[in-house]
């Protein structure tokens, strides 16, 4: 595997890495290298390895791949997590493990299960889809409380338009989302968190 010897394995549960949380990274698989938002993915994944921080992702290309090369570059673990749907479009060379799935539910639901938090970049439908059923899932206490972060000014803007034309959401579950503006704010919300629990 690219980026060192990697270990990919089929589905099942993993044994938890002692003291590294896991945190799933939501994102776009469209973005290029060079482009700003692949570059912030690259980042976010350095310094998220860098601090501590397994990292979950859905294991493809654009920002899941740059989320995925940075960790790993810095030394870090990464768990990506596939879909045979999408055979034959291989993995990302920049995963320790592949933990593969045979529905989008199940996909999804191995991605929150199996994290301690979670870090959302822009990306498109199938980003959205993420962050409202992991903010779901909060907000009914289907999972505990745990960090759900929005990377972006574009995030800022959509809650404030949620807000704004009145749908029915209580302050209460607005106040499930944190913002971040940059991938060091985004780690320095997770190291808060972790450090007081």
């Amino acid at each position: 595997m690219g980026g060192g010897e990697g270990v990919v394995e089929e589905m099942g549960d993993r044994k938890r890495r002692p003291g590294r949380p896991r945190v799933s990274v939501y994102g776009s698989s469209q973005a290029q290298e060079g482009e700003e938002l692949y570059r912030e993915a690259l980042e976010l994944g350095r310094l998220l390895a860098t601090a501590g921080f397994d990292v979950i992702t859905g294991g493809y290309d654009g920002t899941m791949a740059a989320v995925s090369r940075g960790a790993r570059e810095a030394g870090g673990h990464v768990i990506g997590v596939t879909l045979s749907l999408f055979d034959p479009l291989p993995p990302n060379p920049w995963l320790n493990e592949e933990q593969r799935t045979d529905a989008f539910p199940e996909r999804l639901r191995r991605m929150t299960e199996m994290a301690d938090a979670y870090i959302v970049l822009r990306g498109g439908i199938g980003t959205l889809t993420e962050f409202a059923y992991t903010w779901g899932l909060l907000q009914t206490g289907a999972i505990p409380r745990r960090p759900f972060i929005v990377l972006g000014a574009p995030w800022r803007r959509l809650v404030h338009l949620l807000r704004e034309d009145d749908f029915r959401i209580a302050d209460a579950h607005y106040a499930l989302i944190q913002f971040a503006s940059t991938p060091q704010e985004a780690v320095a919300l997770l190291k808060l968190y972790f450090e007081r629990t």
